[in-house]
């Protein structure tokens, strides 16, 4: 979040947690959880809409934009292999792959030390929210995984990942400040931030805390930087384009999001929809979003 532009959204991101954090203790679970179906259908499903758009700027060339394609299919089709033969694995593979991708966006602009201590710090923050949101929220947790998975997530095994990843993050902190790669007011902010995002996740139904880490902290910044590398700028011409470009793809995914509700009859919980839906395209999203930045 460096240029004027990502300042200004800081603010506003900030401003509009407070504003949900409000409506949490304001008003019921059903406004919540309206409110989170919302920004996750609209912006959380936008915000991977031009991952081939973004492979054909990385690598220009016919042959090359093919070969990309295949991959990005291909990794699509192999989430939903696993999912079918081990919905626990896919669920797993799925949490993983996030708090990588979520702490790639969140501190990749800012710290740069090398490939192993990067991956390792952008994995434990990623997974430090997750676990913080689920342990904020067990008895969703356990309806959603039963009907993803058909088993559940024990308290145990979440405290073990929260304790694990506040601890690796706590030891990367310490060093990057040591080596002087990072001011100690970047830790102070952050921090605040994680303590903003707890007090989110403990007022909030686990919808809304997810929607509100993945909207406001996550995919809208990162559709900041995919307009960037698009079209090297971000003004509202740009913006428009971004959005007219990821139309088709966006509509696609919510027929098929509203199909799926209807037709398989095992789901009761809109919320397992939603979480399906974004496994299957976190994976090639993250991968496409990793050779962005790299």
């Amino acid at each position: 979040m460096e240029t004027l532009n990502n300042k200004n959204y800081e603010s506003f991101m900030l401003y509009f947690t407070f504003f949900l954090l409000w409506v949490s203790i304001q008003f019921g679970e059903v406004v919540e959880d309206f409110i989170a179906y919302v920004m996750v259908v609209s912006i959380g499903i936008l915000h991977g809409a031009n991952d081939l758009l973004i492979l054909s700027k990385k690598d220009k060339g016919k042959r090359t934009f093919i070969k990309n394609l295949i991959i990005y299919i291909g990794i699509i089709g192999f989430c939903l292999i696993i999912y079918i033969f081990n919905p626990f694995v896919a669920i797993l593979l799925f949490v993983f792959l996030s708090a990588y991708h979520f702490g790639e966006e969140h501190l990749g602009v800012r710290i740069s030390v090398n490939a192993t201590f990067d991956f390792t710090y952008f994995l434990a923050y990623g997974l430090f929210i997750f676990s913080l949101l689920l342990h904020q929220s067990i008895p969703d947790v356990d309806k959603v995984m039963r009907e993803l998975t058909g088993t559940i997530i024990t308290v145990k095994q979440i405290e073990i990942v929260l304790i694990t990843s506040a601890s690796v993050l706590f030891l990367g902190s310490v060093y990057l400040f040591l080596s002087k790669r990072v001011a100690l007011g970047v830790f102070v902010k952050e921090s605040f931030y994680l303590l903003l995002l707890f007090l989110v996740f403990k007022t909030s139904s686990l919808i809304l805390g997810f929607a509100i880490y993945f909207i406001l902290w996550h995919s809208i910044p990162s559709i900041m930087h995919q307009i960037e590398f698009i079209s090297g700028d971000l003004n509202k011409a740009n913006v428009l384009y971004y959005f007219k470009k990821a139309l088709l793809y966006w509509g696609i995914s919510i027929v098929s999001l509203f199909i799926l509700y209807q037709i398989v009859s095992d789901i009761e919980l809109f919320s397992t929809v939603i979480f399906a839906i974004l496994f299957a395209v976190t994976a090639p999203h993250a991968w496409v979003m990793f050779r962005m930045k790299n």
